[in-house]
Parts: C-alpha cells; structure tokens; sequence
C-alpha cells in the first residue's frame, strides 16, 4: 500500500511557471499597446486644442496665425506633451503644428489647408 503523495512534482511546478509566464508575456504585451494608445491620444486631443487656440488668434489677428509653442497665447499642453506651429503667411495664410510625447517617439502633426479643414496624422 503506498502512502498519500504529499506536494506537487518538478514537472508540474515547471509546467505551472511555463504557463503563468505565457500569461505574463501576453498581458505585458496588451499593456505596452494601451499605453502608447494612450499617449497618441493625448497629442490628438492637444493638436485638437492648439488648432482652436490658432483660429481664436487668427479672429482676433487679420487671419494671421502665430509659431511656436502657443503658450505666450495662453496654450497650456498636456504634461510630457510639446506642442510646436509654424506659420505660412500664405497667400492664403495657413499654418502646420507637430505634437511630441516625451515617452513615446512617435510625433503627431496637423496641417490646415483651409481654416475650417484639420489634418491630423499619427504614424
């Protein structure tokens, strides 16, 4: 008569960490995805906001729109996230703006051809 087996065997530890480890690797995987999701989203919605701070100014300037950060014109971005216009006096007047994430190197831009007409591209 044998007596009762008490604890588990080497095969299956190893067997139960091979398969807790596949588990692991998928999840960091999906996490890593949704957090890049996440930063291109805040540069979106911050080339979203800039473009609205362009045409604010543009009303209020002859249709002349302004270059750099758009802070001096009361632009304030999401944090870790730069925001950066260059303006074409055109004819017609136009400008383009680039966003870039501090944890991500993907970069964001948007181009207006028109100003009611907004470009947005994140590779």
């Amino acid at each position: 008569m044998r007596l009762a087996r008490r604890g588990f065997t080497l095969v299956e530890l190893i067997v139960v960490l091979v398969v807790i480890g596949i588990i692991a690797a998928i999840a960091i995987a999906k996490f890593v995805g949704a957090r890049e999701a996440a930063y291109i989203a805040s540069m979106k919605a911050d080339l979203r906001n800039f473009a609205l701070y362009e045409q604010f100014y543009a009303t209020d300037n002859d249709g002349k729109y302004f270059s750099g950060t758009g802070i001096a014109q009361g632009f304030k971005p999401t944090p870790d996230v730069t925001v950066v216009a260059t303006d074409d006096p055109g004819p017609p007047p136009n400008w383009r703006a680039t966003a870039i994430h501090a944890r991500t190197p993907k970069i964001c831009t948007i181009g207006v051809s028109d100003p009611t007409t907004w470009t947005i591209v994140c590779p």
